[in-house]
């Protein structure tokens, strides 16, 4: 499209080029890093409440538990074996 001139070519525009690319793609990598721990975080922190209800539940009604777990396990016991 353009002319090259002496100005836009040759080993140091690559170079910047090349340095540039490489600032980007650190950088981009670094945001996706930041995004994956909050994520991880916030899971962390929803996992950890919902252990938290679930032995709640557990102190409060042992027997509907044991047999909720009881069921589940006959449940899962009668799928395996097929």
């Amino acid at each position: 499209m353009f002319p090259a001139t002496a100005k836009d070519s040759g080993p140091n525009n690559d170079k910047n080029s090349a340095c540039e690319i490489k600032d980007d793609l650190h950088n981009i990598a670094n945001q996706a890093g930041r995004k994956v721990r909050s994520l991880l975080n916030t899971a962390g922190d929803d996992i950890s409440h919902a252990s938290g209800y679930v032995a709640a539940e557990i102190r409060s009604n042992p027997v509907r538990s044991a047999t909720i777990a009881l069921g589940i396990g006959v449940l899962l016991g009668a799928l395996l074996r097929r």
